[in-house]
């Protein structure tokens, strides 16, 4: 099932959000703008590629992993639900005094290959991996500003797992990164307060989940952002429209630190070779790539006058898009 044909409850509670880095391929749709309202934000078409991937990975790992009994959801069944195999479980496998952010540094992470893991994940002939990089524990992967001393560079493992895998799968070009985040976290001091007050106080996503959502697309740019976890709380709660209004607008079209440069084209050239006159290449640093194909092409400086690009020699099914094409250029002036 595609997003769009999700139930609607579905899109306030932001259980399942796809998000494209780059704009469509098409140029028709490239000058879109959303509003913050759900029949705006609706209207946005299912990324190509994502309708072309039939398999991605999808990896719960974290703090959560450690006790290996169960699930993700270990510290909600043991503390809150209290059900009594892990109640059993913890008391014969831990001192009495044990809690769960003890499990913290017991996570180290110690044999954690993200080039082992991208090789298999394109072994298994995924076209997408993505991973928790926080949930409902509220434990991430990454340095988090706002998660001082439960995250994995203050705590166990002491690496960035997510730049890690980033890097890792981004180095094989047949593979695309996402990322899972929980919205919500369970035992949050800030959340419980705001939930005590139905949700009329916004101490929580103002402080700690927007924050760092803003914090992941900027650092880690994930081309898939799995988000859920509402925890009850309405949409408006977590400022879904605003959020995504954002990103859809501003984030993935365009990309000044890397200065990236979209040239679209409207004839496919017969001889295989695409002129640009404006943009100046730098040798070394330059990298062209044709949108929804991937692989980086080869270009030559014109000095002056441009760059010449060599397009890759593709069938009409082979084609990313039958009308219009896209070329992205990082590192040009």
């Amino acid at each position: 099932m595609r997003p769009q044909e999700l139930p609607r409850l579905a899109f306030p509670l932001l259980l399942l959000l796809l998000l494209l880095l780059p704009p469509p391929p098409c140029p028709a749709h490239s000058a879109t703008r959303f509003d913050p309202t759900w029949e705006s934000l609706d209207a946005r078409q299912l990324p190509a590629w994502f309708d072309q991937a039939k398999f991605g990975i999808f990896i719960h790992w974290g703090v959560f992993s450690v006790p290996s009994f169960g699930s993700e959801w270990f510290w909600w069944y043991w503390q809150k639900e209290k059900i009594p195999k892990y109640v059993e479980f913890m008391k014969d496998n831990y001192p009495p005094s044990f809690k769960y952010e003890d499990f913290g540094p017991l996570f180290t992470a110690k044999f954690f290959n993200a080039n082992q893991w991208a090789d298999i994940f394109q072994a298994s002939g995924a076209k997408y991996i993505v991973l928790t990089s926080k949930h409902h524990e509220g434990f991430t992967l990454w340095g988090s500003e706002y998660s001082w001393n439960w995250n994995a560079i203050d705590e166990g493992p002491k690496r960035d797992i997510v730049k890690e895998l980033e890097v890792a799968i981004r180095n094989r070009t047949d593979l695309r990164f996402g990322l899972y985040y929980s919205l919500f976290e369970w035992f949050h001091p800030l959340f419980l307060e705001d939930e005590s007050s139905s949700f009329h106080k916004r101490q929580f996503p103002v402080s700690k989940t927007l924050p760092e959502l803003y914090e992941l697309v900027n650092n880690y740019q994930p081309e898939v952002l799995w988000s859920d976890g509402d925890g009850g709380a309405p949409d408006q709660y977590w400022n879904s429209t605003g959020f995504l209004a954002w990103l859809y607008n501003e984030r993935y079209t365009s990309k000044p630190k890397e200065k990236l440069v979209y040239a679209i084209f409207l004839k496919w050239p017969t001889s295989g070779q695409l002129f640009l006159g404006h943009p100046k290449a730098i040798l070394g640093a330059t990298e062209v790539k044709l949108l929804g194909h991937g692989q980086p092409l080869n270009w030559i400086s014109l000095e002056q006058n441009g760059i010449m690009v060599e397009l890759p020699q593709l069938t009409i099914h082979q084609m990313p898009c039958k009308w219009g094409w896209a070329l992205a250029l990082t590192n040009v002036i």
